[in-house]
C-alpha cells in the first residue's frame, strides 16, 4: 500500500460547524464527545464529500458519541441548487443559487441480538398561528408504532401508547414542536455495507481520506426532523431533553421486552 505524508491526508471534509455543534450540545449539559471520521457504519449512508460545485447533495458533517439515552448524532449538510429565471447570476452560471439545510441524526443502539421492527412513526403538528408569535395547538403520533411483528395485543410493544402517555414528553414536545415540526422514530438499518478493516487511503473529490476501521454501531432505532437553516439547527435545552425522553422511552420499552425481541 503507497504511504503519504500526513499533511496530505485529511480527516474527510473539515468542518466547524461539528465543532460548533459539540461545543454547544455540551453548554446543555449534554456528555458526549466528537469522534474520528469514518468510524462508524452509519456515516456512510451520505459520505462524507465536499459538496462542492455545481451539484445537490448530502454529506455527513461530523459524528460525536453520547453517553446517555441517545447514542450517536450524526450532523448531515443538504445543499439543493436551484434554477432561477430572475437571478442575475450566480455562483456556477446565471441563474443558479445554492443553498444549505442542516439536520440532527439521533440514533439508539441495542446489543446484536435484539431485532426491532417494524416501528415507524412521527407527529402531525397543528400550529396556531398569531399575529406576533405562533404557538402548537396539538399534536399526535401516528404511524406503525409496534416494536414487534407479534399480534397487535399479545404483548405492550405499542411506542405511540408510551410515548403519548408521558406527560413530560409531552409538555417538552408542546414547545419544541414549533421549530421540530415533524419527528420521525423509525427502525434504522445502515444503508450501504461498509467493510474497513484496516487503515486506507483513498482519493475522491480531490480530498485524502483516511479511513479508520469502521466500527458496527448497533445502531437500530432513529429518530430525527425537518431540514433547517444553520441556525435553527442548534437545539435548545428542552428540545434535546424532548429527544432525550424520547430515547429513555423507548430504551425502556426494549428492556422490558428483550425476551421477545432477541434473535
Amino acid at each position: 500500500m503507497l504511504h503519504y505524508p500526513d499533511s496530505i491526508i485529511a480527516h474527510a471534509v473539515e468542518d466547524k460547524m461539528a465543532k460548533k455543534m459539540h461545543k454547544h450540545l455540551e453548554s446543555l449539559g449534554l456528555d458526549c464527545k466528537l469522534i474520528p471520521d469514518g468510524t462508524m457504519d452509519f456515516e456512510y449512508d451520505y459520505p462524507r464529500s465536499s459538496l462542492d460545485g455545481p451539484n445537490p447533495g448530502v454529506a455527513s458533517r461530523g459524528v460525536m458519541k453520547v453517553n446517555d439515552h441517545i447514542d450517536y448524532i450524526d450532523i448531515l449538510k443538504k445543499k439543493t441548487v436551484t434554477k432561477s429565471e430572475f437571478a442575475p447570476g450566480g455562483m456556477y452560471g446565471m441563474g443558479i443559487a445554492e443553498g444549505t439545510m442542516w439536520k440532527l441524526r439521533y440514533f439508539l443502539s441495542f446489543p446484536s441480538e435484539i431485532n426491532i421492527g417494524p416501528l415507524n412513526i412521527g407527529t402531525l403538528t397543528k400550529i396556531l398561528k398569531g399575529r406576533i408569535h405562533s404557538k402548537v395547538e396539538d399534536f399526535i403520533w401516528d404511524g406503525y408504532g409496534k416494536l414487534t411483528t407479534l399480534p397487535p395485543g399479545l404483548i405492550p410493544d405499542d411506542v405511540i401508547a408510551v410515548l403519548s402517555g408521558d406527560a413530560v414528553l409531552r409538555e417538552l414536545m408542546m414547545h419544541s414542536l414549533l421549530k421540530e415540526r415533524i419527528i420521525t422514530v423509525s427502525v434504522y438499518t445502515p444503508k450501504t455495507k461498509v467493510n474497513y478493516d484496516y487503515l486506507q487511503i483513498v482519493k475522491d473529490d480531490s480530498y485524502w481520506y483516511k479511513y479508520k476501521p469502521k466500527k458496527e454501531s448497533h445502531a437500530k432505532i432513529l429518530i430525527t426532523s425537518e431540514w433547517k437553516s444553520q441556525k435553527d439547527a442548534f437545539p435548545d435545552k428542552e428540545t434535546l431533553a424532548m429527544y432525550q425522553k424520547i430515547a429513555e422511552d423507548i430504551k425502556t420499552m426494549v428492556d422490558k421486552l428483550k425476551y421477545h425481541l432477541t434473535k
